[in-house]
């Protein structure tokens, strides 16, 4: 369990350490909503949608303030503030309470404490 049940992730992300860092500013990052444009040449099986929001890694027995980028049917994109490796296992946290267990599948470095990493979803079985 995260922590406390009534407190916001926006709280809870504002007291991690460790903070991920945006590659634009916070405004042209936000201002993204709905389905993502299809590249030419693209062999994604399923659609992205921007998803724009804080939310919180744990990795072992670390936190992160992370932002999400992206989901689609099978994953999620995000910005972390350390450089993750893939087939890695990690946990996210929302907002809503909602937690998800994901496999890292790339990680690239942007800048400091900003990593772009993709991921998939763990399904429970």
């Amino acid at each position: 369990m995260l922590g406390v049940r009534n407190a916001t992730i926006e709280d809870q992300w504002a007291g991690i350490p460790s903070q991920a860092e945006l590659p634009t500013s916070p405004e042209k990052f936000f201002a993204h909503s709905g389905p993502m444009p299809v590249k030419k040449g693209c062999l994604r099986a399923f659609e992205r949608h921007y998803l724009r929001c804080k939310a919180i890694l744990q990795r072992e027995c670390e936190k992160y303030a992370i932002y999400l980028e992206d989901c689609s049917r099978t994953g999620m994109g995000f910005v972390s503030p350390v450089q993750l490796f893939p087939c890695e296992r990690v946990q996210l946290w929302m907002d809503d309470q909602r937690s998800y267990q994901l496999e890292i599948t790339r990680c690239q470095k942007i800048g400091p404490s900003c990593y772009k990493c993709g991921t998939v979803f763990i399904l429970k079985s």
